[in-house]
């Protein structure tokens, strides 16, 4: 039975980012040999979207900030992407510890930012959406954040800066190695970062797991799909990231 559901707790959003990321010591998607950094890259136009049975929000008010019944609203709805099936669901949202703003020495320290920051600490706003999904590519977990101002693109920039200052970390009991690279495929704004996380246990020859993620800034908001896997190398599919960004830009009317 399909089940389509969004769910945020400390437990989830830790899973988020070792079930939710995407990098490693592999080349980033479609890109063989390219350097781990925030380099900007040409890639082939972006892949046709499904045609969704979901029509697009209704503007909000200028300069409105989401909250989290409007996040909900905002996020992937059924038939809008594979994954995401006819069954309703819950909410849950970032509670006030959860979402607590870093303090200036977390900042400091790259990979203890890049986790917070891709837990969305520091959000005016949060949720998270979980698929019932086994296709190859589908969206595991996506998160919805929105942030007062202009926070949005700061909390973007940090994690640019996080990212090339945490290549591995020990996360769990296992080293994952992070590779990340910009990404300028046809509609995805301007912050959009794909992002790669190859998980490996103690003494292993291969990966535990991996984690394929696009993170992208849509003017005050922040969205972030992630798809999980091990053999073959997983690899988020474009076009439910590119339909949630199409529902962030008619919200606020981008």
């Amino acid at each position: 039975m399909s089940e389509y559901r969004l769910v945020l707790s400390a437990a989830l959003v830790t899973a988020g980012c070792l079930l939710a990321s995407a990098c490693a010591g592999t080349p980033a998607p479609g890109s063989a040999d390219r350097p781990a950094d925030a380099t900007r890259t040409s890639a082939a136009p972006a892949p046709s979207k499904p045609a969704p049975t979901a029509a697009l929000p209704a503007p909000g008010a200028a300069g409105e900030i989401p909250d989290a019944e409007r996040l909900a609203e905002l996020a992937l709805q059924p038939g809008e992407t594979a994954g995401v099936l006819e069954d309703g669901g819950s909410t849950h949202v970032l509670d006030v510890v959860e979402g607590r703003p870093m303090s200036p020495a977390e900042l400091r320290d790259p990979c203890t930012a890049m986790w917070g920051l891709l837990r969305q600490r520091g959000a005016q706003a949060a949720v998270s959406q979980t698929f019932d999904t086994e296709e190859p590519g589908s969206p595991t977990v996506n998160f919805l954040s929105s942030y007062p101002g202009t926070d949005a693109a700061t909390v973007f920039g940090r994690l640019r800066t996080a990212l090339a200052g945490c290549p591995s970390v020990e996360e769990e009991g296992r080293t994952v190695a992070i590779r990340y690279e910009g990404l300028d495929t046809a509609g995805f704004p301007e912050d959009t970062l794909r992002i790669r996380m190859t998980m490996t246990d103690a003494g292993s020859t291969g990966p535990a797991e991996v984690i394929d993620r696009i993170v992208a800034r849509v003017g005050v908001c922040i969205t972030d799909l992630s798809a999980t896997g091990t053999e073959p190398y997983p690899g988020v599919s474009e076009a439910p990231v590119l339909r949630q960004i199409d529902r962030l830009r008619a919200a606020q009317g981008l």
